[in-house]
């Protein structure tokens, strides 16, 4: 519209002085010393515009020629851009289709000249590593340090990542590194976090916990898990009763009865004979939530009434009826109970599910109990068979 108005007042200003023009041509005169120009008005107008003209576009060309190389160096660069994001692509397509190779070389080859240089460098890396071509992975991770520098915390990141499998050690360097660097980073936390449980390094999950907490970078669920891992850990490091009293002491009735917690104070209390009220914490433990370990150190548990302890654990069998550590449980309680027949039963039914040397033995033991030397003789020799054929596979 603008443009419109724009037009339509240059035709009018147009008009109406060429129809000025014709009625009278007008008559300029210039004088320059001795030197006198005489033109008629429409010519001088006709002139200057002429000039203006000239003087424009010689103006127009001389800025082009100017910024010539400034233009030539853009294009260039969207050229570089266009192939980078090209070659991005075809890596892409090339790591969905598993081919690892083809993929790391198309990220590769224009890692320099992609704005998204960093993803080339790290994406590379990755294919690298899945070759186990560690050389290549490393050289690639410090060609994203050389050209990326403020972006060390992701670079870390991911490297860490690549050697948690196989390196877990230098992973956890890497991320405390990290975490000393950027204390607030919630993701390098978490990271943090996950690769000392995976090495089992309680007493330093131990540490950073709060902070993981307060932080709130886990589900509750997860947290949850994280903080039932630590609390069973902590139990696992314990090498004296003291202790292992003080931190079962200061613990809430709730948490007691966390599965893998419990499993780890039971496993600690049978290995220095302290038995009392293990059956009990185990019986209301798994009212609340199955634990195969748990069912299992029930039947290693030597005190109590071993007729009373079989009806409970005999209740059980609904909803795990086939499962082979409880009928191991069951098989073990009857025979303390001195019900030969059906704790053999009970073995003999674990074994048919899961061949183990451990129920083997207690199936031998039961026979030996019950004088049929000649029945556990023939169980053992079942038993060395078995040891022979996982030596043999192995």
């Amino acid at each position: 519209m603008g443009l419109i108005l724009t037009l339509a007042l240059v035709f009018l200003v147009g008009t109406s002085l060429a129809t000025l023009l014709i009625y009278d041509n007008g008559l300029v005169s210039m004088v320059w010393g001795d030197w006198v120009i005489e033109t008629s008005v429409s010519f001088l107008l006709v002139s200057l515009i002429i000039l203006f003209v000239v003087i424009y576009f010689s103006i127009r060309l001389l800025s082009s020629l100017w910024n010539m190389p400034k233009f030539w160096r853009k294009n260039r660069r969207l050229s570089q851009y266009k192939k980078a994001e090209t070659a991005l692509a075809k890596g892409m397509v090339a790591l969905e289709h598993g081919d690892w190779r083809k993929a790391e070389k198309e990220l590769i080859k224009t890692a320099k000249q992609s704005e998204e240089g960093l993803m080339h460098y790290l994406s590379a890396a990755k294919m690298a590593h899945n070759q186990k071509a560690y050389k290549r992975r490393e050289h690639h991770l410090a060609q994203a340090r050389e050209h990326h520098i403020d972006d060390y915390l992701t670079i870390g990141l991911v490297e860490a990542r690549l050697l948690a499998e196989s390196e877990p050690e230098q992973a956890r360097a890497i991320l405390e590194t990290l975490h000393e660097q950027a204390p607030k980073n919630i993701t390098v936390l978490v990271e943090l976090a996950h690769i000392l449980k995976k090495l089992k390094a309680w007493q330093a999950l131990g540490e950073i916990f709060p902070e993981l907490k307060k932080s709130r970078a886990m589900d509750k669920a997860e947290q949850a898990e994280l903080e039932a891992q630590l609390l069973a850990g902590k139990f696992s490091l314990i090498n004296d009763q003291d202790a292992l009293h003080h931190l079962w002491e200061q613990m809430s009735s709730e948490r007691k009865l966390i599965p893998i917690v419990l499993a780890e104070y039971v496993e600690k209390s049978l290995g220095w004979g302290l038995e009392k009220g293990l059956s009990d914490l185990i019986e209301r433990a798994l009212k609340k939530q199955w634990d195969d370990r748990l069912a299992y150190q029930y039947g290693r548990i030597a005190s109590g009434e071993p007729t009373e302890r079989l009806k409970t654990a005999e209740l059980w069998l609904k909803g795990h009826e086939n499962n082979p550590v409880l009928l191991l449980t069951l098989g073990r309680l009857a025979c303390r109970a001195q019900l030969w027949g059906r704790g053999q039963n009970y073995l003999k039914e674990s074994l048919k599910i899961r061949p183990e040397v451990e129920t083997f033995h207690a199936l031998a033991k039961c026979y030996e109990a019950e004088g049929k030397e000649s029945q556990a003789a023939l169980v053992y020799k079942e038993a060395i068979l078995k040891l022979e054929n996982i030596a043999g596979k192995s």
